[in-house]
């Protein structure tokens, strides 16, 4: 009814409920549900009637309902369940808005829905149109993009074939080119090699008719010519320069063995460097060039272009020593790299060579193993960045860069990159060396096995702990260091294990805990610790105990004022190989403790500079029969005693220093004589008391005196030069310095007998006085 009443007229529903028409219809149909009249149509015309006679008659449900026939609570109940409560009649229009509110919300949130579902389907295909847009615009764009690559594939083939075939083409000219040029090369060389071996049969020839044909009388007769020919050779191999060249003026027998090639495949003028000339070095190389593989122009200050001209031709040079040459300049090495692209070891130290020799060395030396440029001041970091440039230098495993003081952090860095095979590197006398200058070329060269740093005063702990850190060394030279301490020793100990030679000299703040580290070493057979003044016996005593005691060496301990005789027994009983001893200005070491070194078998070299020893220790140094060099310069407690008792039972002593031993006299070079008769050097400078009587003895051993030493003896006149000139025909050094009474007419008889001469007439200096 409800539903009915709702979906009725608008005029018709206001009609009803002004009039009251539904409780009317609920009051009647109540009435006749419960009274049960018998006339239902009599009884609603009755209520009708009351209706109309009483307009302010308040009309319930139940108004026409008689009282004694009241329904029940339960029965009321339910009709208010059916027609409702009458007191809710009160709130039926607010009931009926508020229904009207909550279909009108909900039918406004379905039609929402709807118009939102309607939308998000409309945008998702217009989304999925544009998708499918992009797809079709992406797969068109990739069409057009693969059609265009394949046509560009065609292309590239195209071009890429016709590349390959001119290609093939000019591979094919300069292949017929190049095996033009070979054979051509091969044809020469084939003509030389046929020239040479031509030569060299006609010399072989000449010689053998030298042997086989009848010598005449007079030439040819003496016994060496007799000789076979290997025996000749062997004999004079032993020669020099000057003693070959003087043996091919004897007879053609010694002149046709002084021309074997064999001879002069290593050339050494240096020991004549003081006459050696251009005229001397030409007519050599141009005979025997093609066989020399070794030159050494040492300080040969006379010779110049035109012998550097001559040793360009070469060929087969492998060793050239060029140092203390001051007329080789830029254009003559030049020439000689150009020549002679053989070259294996290369030494240009104190000459006057830029950064243009440095070049052509990076171009021309592809084979270069070693390199000397030490004390070279001229050439800058430039020219050792053309060793990067160029090929040649690469494979060096040897450099000296002594005295390159010009050199700065980039120049190391240069030789770093281009020499990353070094495996030997000399680096003395270069002041301004810095930790950092060492680390920029230890980070590259990881190979090394060999560092020289002697007078670096700058470099510390940081620099020595980066070698530790990066390389593994066999051999190190470290000198007059002050910032160097007992930790960097101890890890280049620790990361070095194979040490072999150390030298750690002058380093004042080095202490018994550098040993310690020393000590440890297996393989150490070289240790110099000279100048380290804070070294104890403590510290010996770990050398000795170490592993590597029995094979050490040689053993330098000069300077080293805290050591006493300990040491020296210590040294004795552990050091069973020790050969070379120095313990120079020692001044704890008495006679008791030199008296220990008698039992040190194997010691054939002995420095006692400046030690406080005494006849009797002298004396007890003499029964060691392995002694072969002494030097007890400054020794100013030895007597002609000493000397004599030393002398009497050490036979064959080889070398003898008693400089400034202001005490010997005569007597002392008269023991000498007699007894040692092996002696080969004599040094007695600053022995105030020595006259000529004295060299007038050493011409009973004049046969093998070889060097000379008598600077400083004001007594000597000028018969010593005359002794010398008639007996000593084996002598090669002479020093006459500060000799008063020898004149210069007189020592100049001997300059040309002798390879070092040196003399003077002045006064002697403080310390020879």
């Amino acid at each position: 009814m409800m539903t009915s009443f709702q979906d009725s007229d608008p005029i018709i529903r206001d009609y009803l409920i002004k009039h009251s028409l539904p409780q009317i219809y609920k009051a009647l149909l109540a009435g006749l549900c419960v009274s049960c009249p018998e006339d239902p149509l009599h009884f609603i015309e009755e209520k009708i009637l009351l209706i109309l006679e009483d307009q302010d008659f308040e009309i319930c449900w139940h108004t026409f309902i008689d009282k004694d026939k009241q329904i029940s609570s339960l029965a009321g109940g339910i009709v208010y369940d059916i027609f409702g409560n009458p007191e809710d009649s009160l709130c039926l229009s607010h009931l009926l808005e508020k229904a009207y509110s909550c279909y009108r919300t909900s039918l406004t949130k379905m039609c929402f829905r709807g118009w939102k579902s309607y939308i998000s389907k409309k945008k998702m295909k217009a989304a999925r149109l544009v998708e499918r847009m992009e797809e079709a615009e992406m797969y068109h764009k990739q069409r057009r993009i693969k059609l265009a690559f394949i046509k560009w594939t065609a292309w590239v083939q195209f071009h890429k074939q016709r590349q390959n075939d001119a290609l093939r083409k000019l591979q094919k000219v300069q292949d017929s080119v190049h095996c033009r040029n070979t054979i051509t090369a091969w044809r020469r060389v084939v003509q030389d090699a046929k020239r040479a071996k031509e030569y060299f049969k006609r010399l072989e020839r000449d010689i053998q008719e030298n042997q086989n044909s009848e010598i005449p009388l007079g030439d040819g007769q003496d016994r060496l010519s007799l000789l076979p020919n290997k025996l000749s050779l062997k004999i004079f191999q032993s020669l020099g320069v000057r003693d070959l060249l003087k043996c091919a003026q004897v007879c053609h027998s010694w002149k046709a063995i002084t021309q074997n090639s064999s001879l002069w495949t290593e050339i050494d003028f240096s020991p004549e460097a003081s006459w050696i000339t251009d005229q001397t070095v030409e007519r050599i190389l141009r005979v025997h060039r093609v066989y020399v593989i070794c030159v050494n122009l040492c300080g040969c200050t006379l010779v110049q272009e035109s012998s550097f001209g001559r040793i360009s031709q070469c060929r087969n040079l492998q060793e050239l020593d060029l140092s203390e040459c001051p007329h080789l300049n830029d254009e003559n090495m030049k020439m000689i790299l150009e020549g002679c692209r053989s070259l294996l070891h290369l030494n240009l130290a104190f000459t006057h060579i830029t950064n243009a020799t440095i070049r052509v060395l990076s171009r021309c030396c592809l084979m270069l193993r070693s390199l000397s440029l030490a004390y070279c001041t001229r050439f800058s970091d430039k020219g050792l960045q053309y060793l990067i440039t160029g090929k040649g230098c690469h494979r060096l495993t040897y450099l000296d860069l002594s005295g390159c003081s010009q050199i700065s952090m980039d120049g190391f860095t240069y030789v770093a990159k281009a020499c990353s095979s070094l495996q030997q590197i000399v680096l003395d006398d270069l002041p301004t060396l810095t930790d950092t200058c060492v680390q920029v070329l230890v980070s590259r060269c990881r190979v090394l096995t060999v560092i020289s740093i002697l007078d670096s005063p700058y470099l510390s702990d940081v620099a020595f702990k980066t070698i530790a850190d990066v390389i593994s060394l066999t051999k190190i030279q470290i000198q007059g260091n002050n910032r160097m301490t007992d930790s960097s020793l101890k890890a280049l100990c620790r990361s070095s294990l194979t040490l072999s030679e150390v030298q750690i000299s002058d380093c004042p703040r080095m202490t018994d805990a550098s040993l310690k580290s020393l000590g440890s070493l297996t393989k150490l057979c070289n240790l110099n610790i000279s100048g380290c003044i804070k070294v104890t016996d403590m510290g010996i005593h770990y050398i000795s105990e170490g592993p590597s005691s029995v094979q050490l060496r040689e053993l330098d301990l000069s300077y080293c004022p805290k050591l006493t005789d300990l040491s020296l027994k210590r040294i004795t009983q552990k050091c069973s190989s020790l050969t070379h001893l120095s313990v120079c200005f020692c001044e704890n070491l008495t006679d008791n403790g030199f008296e220990c070194l008698n039992s040190c078998t194997s010691l054939n070299s002995l420095d006692i500079t400046g030690c406080k020893i005494h006849d009797k220790g002298l004396a007890a140094l003499g029964t060691n029969h392995s002694l072969r060099k002494l030097t007890a310069t400054e020794c100013v407690f030895i007597t002609d005693n000493g000397i004599k008792m030393f002398c009497r039972q050490c036979h064959h002593l080889e070398l003898l220093d008693v400089c400034q031993c202001v005490c010997l006299t005569d007597r002392a070079i008269k023991a000498l004589s007699f007894f040692c008769r092996t002696i080969a050097t004599v040094r007695i400078a600053g022995c105030p008391k020595m006259t000529d009587t004295a060299v007038k003895y050493l011409t009973r051993i004049g046969h093998l005196l070889k060097e000379l030493d008598v600077s400083g003896c004001p007594l000597l006149t000028d018969r010593t030069p005359s002794f010398l000139l008639c007996s000593c025909l084996q002598l090669r050094s002479i020093s006459m310095l500060y000799c008063k009474n020898i004149s210069k007419q007189a020592a100049l008889k001997l300059q040309r007998r002798v390879q070092h001469w040196k003399h003077s007439n002045d006064d002697a200096p403080y310390s020879l006085d």
